[in-house]
């Protein structure tokens, strides 16, 4: 079964400019010829209430993805991604990375061409707070903004199918994701210092389920350009978040050397001891607790 390749580079930029208005079909072929068909796709990646998410688009189809034309590279197909999805994309990524490639049948929509097509594949980690979506995405007539946040623990559990097509390349962009966290625990305290607030992870239910204002209805008296993007952090952590956060990237049943990895991030030498006590943020009111703080210095 074909993989719909609905990601185009002048819809892109039209939501950009217009966000509230719907944006039409202008194939990218009557723009700029090629021979080969390739594709961008970005496994995105967020921490919510301590857990792993995944954006995917509506249904089996996988992670967001659009054309690469001749005119551009991949780098700037993936910023461009990032930037017609995100609320606040500007220095969104904490980490990107390049997870492969893979071989697919694609479709584009609104146009006739179709064939064999090479995606190139990135994993992005994003900054903590930096995983809100534009709010007009699923009023846009191009199925590839019709996008979601979905728990990993889902994917790799069954609960959520994916096309079959789809499958090996999501996994190669996680366990991508996976071991650059493992050789780099720096990346946990870089993560910690520069989050203010865990985000909470709640379930997406439409807004046209719920009796609400849509989110045009909702936002129209205040333009995007103007709504301010989260605070960052104080560079304060504790090692108790270091470790929950570090468990966030792998499995429930992942054994972790949970003394060693202390030490794994102690010896960073990126970590200023501070006479302060703090709790693990987010979770004030079940843990209780509180832990020794470090700054972060890097």
């Amino acid at each position: 079964m074909p993989i719909h390749c609905y990601m185009e580079a002048v819809l892109f930029m039209s939501i950009l400019s217009k966000p509230n208005t719907p944006i039409s079909s202008q194939p990218a072929r009557d723009i700029v010829p090629r021979r080969l068909i390739v594709t961008a796709s970005i496994a995105t990646f967020a921490i919510r209430d301590w857990s792993l998410w995944l954006l995917l688009r509506d249904g089996p189809w996988g992670p967001p993805m659009r054309l690469v034309l001749g005119t551009e590279s991949v780098t700037d197909a993936v910023e461009r991604i990032v930037d017609a999805l995100l609320m606040w994309p500007d220095d969104a990524s904490l980490l990107q990375l390049k997870a492969g490639w893979q071989e697919q049948q694609v479709s584009v929509w609104g146009s006739t061409e179709q064939g064999a097509a090479v995606s190139l594949t990135h994993s992005i980690l994003l900054r903590a707070n930096r995983d809100e979506l534009r709010p007009n995405l699923q009023t846009q007539p191009v199925p590839s903004l019709h996008v979601k946040w979905v728990p990993v623990l889902d994917i790799e559990s069954g609960h959520y199918s994916l096309d079959s097509n789809v499958q090996p390349g999501l996994l190669t962009a996680l366990n991508t994701l996976r071991s650059q966290v493992q050789r780099n625990p720096e990346i946990i305290l870089r993560y910690l210092a520069d989050m203010s607030t865990m985000p909470i992870a709640e379930a997406e239910t439409p807004w046209w389920r719920e009796g609400m204002a849509s989110p045009e209805e909702s936002r129209q008296t205040l333009p995007l350009s103007v709504i301010k993007a989260p605070p960052i952090g104080d560079r304060m952590l504790t090692l108790a978040e270091a470790v929950l956060l570090y468990r966030a990237f792998f499995p429930p049943d992942e054994q972790i050397d949970l003394s060693n990895l202390r030490r794994r991030f102690l010896a960073t030498n990126k970590l200023e001891l501070v006479d302060e006590e703090r709790p693990v943020r987010g979770r004030e009111l079940d843990w209780r607790r509180v832990s020794r703080a470090y700054r972060y210095t890097g």
